[in-house]
């Protein structure tokens, strides 16, 4: 690089002043990131620092050179030439295709120690699996999320699983830079899905087939550079320095990157975990990899293509974070969808055996949100965990058929394997704490952390809740510590919940323990509310009216599914199996007929969809019968004849959303014949992929609501019958301008 802006600058010396004005002049006309600001005033140091850093090291001379030419200054554009292609063939003589290829395969070696195996469940650090005797292949598709960013990531994976897979493009891990539109390439490719769904594991599963020797052998070098990494690095350093920090654990022995496309990928893991600003369109790109920077400016710069713009880069992210990075600035976006139907069992028997899997299978499928929430494989290893034993067992009355059973069982578990692993140990025994005070302080970093919207914390977050750090990863088996050793970029300890819902289950766990205490409700703000719980003959019922309140202000609905924890704690079975977790603390049964019909009052009132279907998901959690009326109805075939009242309507859309049957074909006419009716149950209609709305009395007003169904990208609709309705010549054109014109429309028949 010194070498480059010495030779540059030496050629610009032998011009006299009027001669450089007329190369700055040049220079900018001609090449538009520089601009007539920025030369006006500029010396030749000046010039050829903001060549460089605007055009790279090689690029500079051939554009220095372009321009001597045109300004007739032809001998020194030759002489300029000629020692730069001196100094290039110097440079390669020093970092040739050999030693690239040595440094490749000890990275190789040194990615393949790193990568082969994973930490599962709730492994205690030194205790891994093989990735390869685990590894079940996880459902990607080439399209954008299912769900939305704005709903919670439970919610997202009901609604991916919704979603017809007819559109979908699955496409394998090892693919996703492999294009199949040869006129476009793949450069910058971000993957979304939501917390434990796989995008980690896949990450290490491209990494070691690319270590092995197995998969895209075309690449010379593959940087992972996780975001919880690079949030522990505060000094500037320059590409080449962070790269030796991050990603060799030797001396220095990367000189340079090859310039060729595709030979080197940089992975940036895990974009939601960022902690650092990333600010693009700024005009502070820079190309030189010499150039010390902060880490945020060599990410944007990477992801902006000013540095290394021949480099292949792999972004992971939760989708709540994907809109960090500008679209512009990605080729493609896949989704992990973690498994489907197939894969769970595949999972289910490599893990267990054929007859294990199967009887869960049989199990999960009874409850429509537990065998949905096997699609994350954290939530498939859970299962296992709790359902093992008990499906063993003669007698498995007691065997969980909601989220909180599974959870609290999954606690047990937990609790019973820290007994067994020290009972014949007295020594540590001694040392261990009270399971029940575990449980506190983890619940109070739970609970903490959720508020915040954090599923990351450090030592200092630990502390300040009264866990001692060794003895809280240790002896809970809740808290899995991410240790980085010698190699990463700092000694400094990063700790997480296994998954995000168990997180959202110990929080909801520790705010029902601690609202025993008249001190206890954490939602309650003004003194008057305070006063009221004080007073109150229900305080679990306040509790809940307060939680309920609290997770409909919340914009992501980041506390659903802690809402339903929270309530299902409330049942009589989940409180008996507390009893038996946390004998030493008192627990107090509450009627919660109360809970159930504040809740559907609720639903009377509330106007999103979404939020509607979480709050009908609470009340499975309490295990009220609204679903079971609502199913009787619909089997009486007199649900048409019934004046529904909203919150009836709800559940009948929850229920609908739920069925098999209706993603597969919906029909109107077994309902209601209105536009109310459709209006009502859009929601089933967009998710459905035959829409049989035939002799229904709609009117032009149904046609302007389906053209917005098909309008979304996400809708499942192929085939809409609208025949024998007075739709009137208003209603056709507002559903062919609204809908059919629509690039997003993916109708295939139409009647």
């Amino acid at each position: 690089m010194a070498s480059v802006k010495e030779m540059l600058k030496n050629s610009l010396m032998d011009l006299v002043k009027i001669e450089l004005k007329e190369f700055q002049w040049h220079l900018q006309n001609d090449h538009e990131c520089i601009s007539n600001s920025e030369i006006e005033e500029a010396d030749i140091f000046d010039t050829v620092n903001k060549m460089v850093r605007c055009f790279g090291p090689g690029e500079a001379v051939k554009i220095a050179v372009d321009i001597l030419r045109k300004m007739n200054q032809n001998n020194l554009a030759e002489q300029l030439e000629n020692k730069h292609k001196q100094g290039s063939t110097s440079m390669d003589s020093k970092t040739s295709l050999y030693d690239y290829t040595e440094i490749s395969l000890r990275l190789k070696k040194q990615l393949k120690q790193n990568c082969e195996r994973i930490l599962v469940g709730n492994s205690q650090k030194g205790h891994q699996e093989y990735l390869s005797d685990i590894y079940t292949d996880l459902y990607v598709v080439e399209n954008e999320t299912g769900g939305r960013v704005n709903e919670h990531e439970v919610r997202q994976i009901e609604l991916s699983h919704n979603r017809s897979t007819t559109t979908d493009m699955p496409i394998q891990c090892n693919d996703i830079f492999k294009v199949r539109d040869m006129g476009r390439q793949n450069k910058k490719v971000l993957t979304m899905g939501i917390a434990g769904v796989g995008k980690t594991v896949s990450v290490n599963k491209f990494i070691l087939d690319w270590a092995e020797g197995k998969e895209n052998q075309d690449i010379v070098f593959i940087f992972p550079l996780p975001f919880r990494r690079l949030n522990l690095i505060t000094e500037e350093y320059n590409l080449m320095e962070l790269l030796h920090k991050c990603c060799f654990s030797g001396l220095k022995e990367l000189p340079s990157l090859p310039e060729d496309d595709g030979k080197v990928m940089f992975i940036f893991d895990g974009l939601d975990e960022c902690r650092f600003p990333l600010t693009f369109n700024q005009n502070d790109g820079f190309t030189d990899v010499g150039e010390k920077t902060t880490v945020s400016k060599i990410v944007t710069n990477l992801i902006e293509r000013h540095l290394v713009p021949s480099a292949l880069i792999w972004i992971t992210s939760r989708p709540a974070a994907a809109s960090l990075i500008p679209r512009n600035y990605i080729d493609q976006v896949t989704e992990v969808r973690g498994f489907n139907d197939e894969q769970k069992e595949q999972y289910l028997i490599k893990n267990s055996s054929p007859e294990v899997a199967g009887n869960i299978i049989r199990h999960i499928r009874k409850s429509r949100s537990l065998y949905i929430m096997c699609h994350i494989p954290v939530f498939c290893w859970i299962s296992l965990t709790v359902l093992q034993p008990l499906l063993a067992r003669k007698s498995n009355d007691k065997t969980p058929t909601t989220l909180t059973g599974m959870y609290v069982n999954f606690l047990l578990s937990q609790m019973q394997q820290m007994e067994t692993k020290y009972s014949n140990d007295p020594e540590l025994k001694a040392k261990a704490w009270p399971f029940d005070e575990i449980i506190l302080k983890l619940g109070k970093l739970a609970f903490r952390q959720l508020e915040k919207g954090n599923v990351m914390f450090y030592k200092e977050d630990l502390v300040e809740c009264g866990l001692n750090v060794s003895e809280g990863s240790v002896y809970s088996g809740l808290c899995t510590e991410i240790f980085q050793e010698e190699r990463a970029v700092s000694a400094r300890n990063i700790y997480s919940f296994v998954h995000l819902s168990i997180q959202e289950f110990i929080a909801a766990l520790y705010v029902c323990l601690i609202s025993k205490d008249e001190k206890g409700n954490p939602f309650l703000q003004s003194w008057r509310e305070k006063l009221t719980q004080k007073l109150s003959k229900k305080p679990m019922f306040q509790l809940h009216k307060a939680a309920v309140k609290k997770a409909l202000e919340s914009k992501n609905g980041h506390l659903d599914l802690f809402l339903r924890f929270l309530l299902g704690l409330s049942l009589e079975s989940n409180q008996s199996d507390l009893k038996e977790l946390l004998p030493g603390l008192e627990l107090k049964t509450e009627n919660i007929t109360d809970t159930a019909k504040y809740i559907k009052k609720k639903i009377e009132k509330e106007k999103s969809v979404e939020r509607t279907i979480n709050l009908f998901y609470c009340l499975t959690e309490l295990k009220d019968d609204f679903e079971v009326e609502i199913q009787k109805n619909l089997s009486s075939g007199n649900l048409s004849a019934q004046n529904l009242s909203s919150a009836q309507w709800s559940g009948l859309v929850y229920v609908l959303l739920m069925s098999e049957e209706t993603q597969e074909k919906f029909e109107l006419q077994k309902y209601r014949r209105s536009d109310e009716a459709l209006m009502r149950l859009l929601p089933v209609i967009k998710n459905t992929r035959r829409a049989l709305l035939q002799c229904c009395n709609l009117t032009s007003q149904a046609c302007e609501s389906l053209s917005i169904s098909l309008q979304l990208s996400n809708s499942c609709l192929r085939e809409l019958d609208l025949s024998d309705n007075d739709l009137q010549d208003l209603g056709v054109k507002l559903l062919v301008a609204g809908g059919l014109k629509n690039p997003n429309c993916k109708l295939q028949i139409l009647r």
